[in-house]
C-alpha cells in the first residue's frame, strides 16, 4: 500500500518542479546504516533476495524524527515483502516523465508526529528484514541502497548510506550437439576449400 507522509513525499513532489521541500533537520548524533543482501550473485529474475537493513544511533544525542530512504528504482525490482511489526516500510511513487519511479521509506522515529512516539535513542539499533526480487527488466548488475535522506544532517555523514550490488547469472550460449558440431566443421572445411580455389584461380 502506498502511503503519502512527511518530508519524504514533499521532497519528491517539489523536486520534480526543481525546488526543495523541507528544511534540513539537524540530528545531534551519528546515525550509521548497514545493508546486506543474500544471495547477491548468480541471480535470476523472480528469485527471492533477502535484504537486511540496520540503523544504529551512535550518539551522543537522540533523534526525535528520522526516516530512512531507499535509492530510486523503476521496473527492475518487485515482490517487496517486510514484516510490519519489525519495520514500517511504505512506498512512494512519482509520476515522472517518461516513466514513474519509486522508492521505499522506513519510519524510524516520530515521523507522523504522534504524541508519545519514542525517539531513536543513543545506543539503539533497529533492523529490518526485507525480501524482494529482480524482474525480467533488471540489468545484469543492479545497485540498491538505503540511507539517511539528504534533508537530515547528522554528526558523521560518511556512514549515512549503505548499498548492495546485485548481479544476475551470466546467460551462456546453449551447447551444440555432436551432429551440429559435425555440420559446422563440414561448413568450415567447405569454406576453406572455396577460399583455396579462389586463390589458385586468381
Amino acid at each position: 500500500m502506498l502511503k503519502e507522509v512527511g518530508c519524504a513525499l514533499a521532497n519528491m513532489v517539489i523536486a520534480m518542479a526543481g525546488g526543495v521541500a523541507c528544511a534540513q533537520e539537524t540530528i545531534p548524533a551519528d546515525i550509521g546504516v548497514t545493508l546486506n543482501a543474500a544471495p547477491d550473485t548468480n541471480l535470476v529474475p523472480g528469485q527471492p533476495i533477502n535484504l537486511t537493513i540496520s540503523v544504529t544511533n551512535y550518539g551522543p544525542g537522540s533523534a526525535g524524527y528520522l526516516v530512512l530512504q531507499s535509492s530510486t528504482f523503476f521496473d527492475q525490482f518487485s515482490n517487496f515483502v517486510a514484516d510490519p511489526n519489525e519495520c514500517h516500510l511504505f512506498g512512494t511513487v512519482a509520476d515522472a516523465y517518461p516513466t514513474p519511479y519509486y522508492y521505499l521509506n522506513w519510519e524510524i522515529a516520530n515521523v507522523l508526529g504522534v504524541p508519545g512516539s519514542p525517539p531513536f535513542a543513543s545506543g539503539e539499533t533497529r533492523t529490518c528484514h526485507l525480501q524482494f526480487a529482480l524482474t525480467q527488466q533488471a540489468p545484469g548488475v543492479s545497485r540498491f541502497s538505503f540511507g539517511v535522506p539528504s534533508y537530515f544532517i547528522d554528526l558523521n555523514q560518511s556512514n549515512d548510506v549503505a548499498a548492495v550490488v546485485l548481479r544476475q547469472a551470466r546467460q551462456q550460449a546453449p551447447a551444440l550437439s555432436r551432429a551440429a558440431m559435425m555440420v559446422l566443421a563440414a561448413l568450415l572445411a567447405l569454406s576453406a576449400a572455396a577460399n583455396q580455389v579462389r586463390r589458385f584461380a586468381a
